[in-house]
């Protein structure tokens, strides 16, 4: 696994970007229900959804080739297997709507509409695109990148509603090192109130235990 710092200082422009563009397609920024509290109009990218998909598919989803010892983090292999799907989406014709301008370090999948990200996921899950021409370690492997795929989407809403956004500062660090900083604003959303201590409750009838030789317990 990565430590902390430096893991923060090698995320590299392009994951990053393209990580902003599949959390927004997935869970976008709805400011039409602002009018039911500025809470409601928040959207993956300004709760740092993306920070949770990079970190999760580099140190939770790694995976081992062969014998080797060694992780593989996937979050870059994956930013390039999105692009392979946008191209394969543009060259084929299927895509729907004008592209934007091109953002600063992305690729091809962050140049698409929300609707047309869908599109390329689409594509990448059916398996609508030559293997040979995917990056590893999904080359050639269409079963993974149809798991893969789903975990994306998955992924996605488990780290929006989770309480991810709210360590604030500590969000990158290892998980025994992360504080919660303030409220998570997507449990503000569902109106979940947070972790419970516990409560009594019944939990079955003392009974006398008699032990060989003697003695007795009550548990």
């Amino acid at each position: 696994m990565h430590s902390a710092k430096p893991y923060t200082e090698t995320l590299n422009l392009h994951t990053i970007v393209t990580f902003k563009a599949l959390v927004e397609a997935i869970i976008p920024s709805t400011h039409n229900l602002f009018v039911y509290g500025p809470v409601h109009a928040v959207g993956a990218v300004e709760l740092f959804t993306y920070e949770y998909m990079i970190w999760a598919m580099d140190h939770s989803l790694t995976i081992h080739l062969g014998l080797s010892l060694t992780p593989i983090p996937l979050a870059t292999p994956t930013a390039h297997l999105l692009d392979a799907g946008a191209i394969q989406l543009i060259a084929s014709g299927r895509a729907k709507d004008p592209q934007t301008a091109s953002v600063e370090g992305g690729g091809p999948f962050s140049t698409l509409s929300h609707a047309d990200r869908f599109r390329a996921l689409a594509i990448l899950e059916q398996g609508a695109v030559d293997p040979g021409y995917l990056p590893q370690p999904y080359q050639y492997d269409l079963g993974y990148v149809q798991f893969i795929v789903d975990y994306l989407n998955r992924a996605t809403m488990f780290g929006y509603y989770s309480e991810w956004s709210a360590y604030g500062t500590t969000r990158l660090n290892y998980p025994d090192q992360r504080v919660l900083e303030h409220f998570p604003l997507s449990w503000v959303q569902v109106g979940y109130p947070g972790v419970s201590l516990g409560y009594r409750d019944y939990r079955g009838t003392m009974a006398t235990i008699i032990h060989e030789g003697g003695g007795s317990s009550i548990v």
